[in-house]
């Protein structure tokens, strides 16, 4: 196998940065939500006696859920201009290369992100944190 410099429009160069820094974006959202689970789940994991309070959990889901509901509309909204993107390119640009830049199937997002905002969201309402916390 051997690499060929491709020889690209200047529209379809300026189209490849723009993707590239889209998808840059996506990996920045993605990690911000991991961050941000990470942080709830080590609030109610601390084992401190606030981590069974009631209002707090409550508090942590509402603000989660807005949190979830902003970061997924926000890959939506990146996956749209992906794909809008990817439309803009030429017939002549590398279908192989193409096919790399474009985002999966936002049925695949919209599920794991589902699954991973009600794992959270059961962390904080279901698991007894404050009974696994150690007796010295």
């Amino acid at each position: 196998m051997t690499l060929e410099l491709i020889e690209l429009s200047p529209q379809d160069q300026e189209v490849l940065k723009i993707l590239i820094e889209r998808g840059s974006y996506m990996n920045t959202y993605w990690n911000f939500y991991i961050v941000v689970a990470s942080a709830v789940v080590g609030i109610m994991a601390s084992g401190k006696e606030f981590a069974s309070s009631s209002a707090l959990k409550a508090i942590l889901v509402l603000a989660f859920s807005g949190f979830a509901v902003s970061n997924y509309s926000a890959l939506m909204s990146l996956i749209e201009q992906r794909l809008a993107l990817s439309n803009v390119l030429s017939p002549d640009f590398p279908a192989d290369l193409k096919a790399s830049l474009e985002p999966m199937d936002t049925v695949i997002y919209r599920v794991f992100h589902l699954a991973m905002d009600l794992i959270v969201v059961c962390c904080i309402l279901v698991v007894p944190w404050h009974r696994f916390k150690k007796v010295i």
